[in-house]
């Protein structure tokens, strides 16, 4: 970065980093056409959040004034200018203009610095990020169940995938993930491969001392924000409950027959069929239906139709466990985004 004198002294600290770094990136190589579309999509995504969170300027003309490395790929997000024909890539390796720099200065928005809206984008591309690898997929406009979520407060929602893993974000960065679309990511991913993972802070990051809060995006989960490649059967139900996988979900009991022996658990908007381990019979939990309870299970996908390998569409939950949730209705409630 170039020191300025005072007289006319800039501030040209990063608000935050997006470091590809790995073997499409190694000691600075990088194939052209894919590094191009990364830049090309790290601005696309960073304009559709700027729009989020500082609406005010959506149809302002701007540039995203970045820095790059050399190394890795490391892009240092330093600010937005308000001019037209500038785009994210322009500023050079190591040095940033200083032209550039006093514009951005005058251009403040309101109460918000430049600087503040590229990190409050940035920010919401992080938390949007977070939450896609938590549920393990971009959901537009999904309308979470209550087995998906408990409302803290006003403010504060907790996210629960379907491993029973739960994460707490704010309201605003679950309407963000909600509203984002579900392929915006799509050419930040081109250079991700086996051996190249992207690292997306609100901070600057030190490529020799990752932060612990980064998020990370490596080749098993560029799928989640890139699915070209890829043949999805959606006729599978929930196909991250895989075989002979432990996992606790939160839901409803809907049904218990005492004939067969199985209870139906409503989860995510399906119910699936829970049989009891062992000489265990459903009547043991009728005190527990229709209310939502914590099951721990083992995944089953087998079929059962003799000789067939098939895998079930819908998985089968052979039970361990299950426990009644008491609800708070002071510290909890059901959530509804429409």
């Amino acid at each position: 970065m170039t020191n300025y004198d005072e007289e006319n002294s800039v501030d040209t600290t990063p608000v935050g980093t997006v470091y590809v770094t790995g073997s499409s990136v190694d000691k600075g190589q990088v194939d052209l056409e894919k590094t191009v579309q990364y830049l090309k999509g790290l601005e696309k995504a960073l304009k559709f959040f700027i729009t989020k969170t500082s609406p005010e300027i959506a149809q302002s003309s701007y540039s995203i004034e970045v820095r790059i490395r050399p190394g890795s790929l490391i892009t240092d997000i330093i600010a937005i200018g308000f001019w037209a024909g500038v785009g994210v890539a322009t500023v050079g390796f190591g040095a940033y203009v200083k032209t550039a720099a006093e514009q951005m200065a005058k251009n403040d928005v309101g109460e918000k610095t430049t600087k503040d809206i590229a990190k409050n984008a940035l920010r919401a591309m992080k938390a949007v990020v977070r939450l896609a690898k938590h549920r393990e997929s971009m959901m537009t406009g999904h309308i979470f169940k209550p087995s998906e979520t408990k409302v803290i407060n006003a403010d504060n929602i907790i996210i629960i995938n379907g491993r029973g893993e739960k994460l707490t974000v704010t309201k605003s960065e679950l309407e963000l993930y909600r509203d984002t679309p579900k392929n915006e990511f799509r050419d930040m991913m081109s250079l991700v491969d086996e051996g190249t993972q992207i690292y997306i802070d609100d901070k600057p990051i030190d490529k020799d001392s990752i932060p612990d809060d980064a998020v990370t995006i490596n080749f098993m989960e560029k799928r989640i924000f890139d699915d070209k490649d890829e043949s999805i059967d959606d006729s599978i139900i929930f196909p991250e409950l895989m075989q002979d996988s432990v996992v606790t979900l939160e839901g409803e009991l809907t049904r218990g027959n005492g004939i067969t022996n199985t209870l139906g658990f409503s989860y995510c908007g399906r119910i699936l069929k829970c049989i009891p381990y062992g000489d265990d019979s459903v009547k043991s939990y009728r005190d527990m239906l229709f209310g939502y309870v914590k099951v721990k299970a083992v995944v089953d996908r087998r079929s059962t139709t003799k000789g067939s390998v098939a895998i079930l569409k819908k998985p089968v939950l052979r039970i361990m466990k299950i426990e009644k949730i008491e609800e708070n209705e002071d510290a909890f409630e059901q959530i509804s985004l429409i």
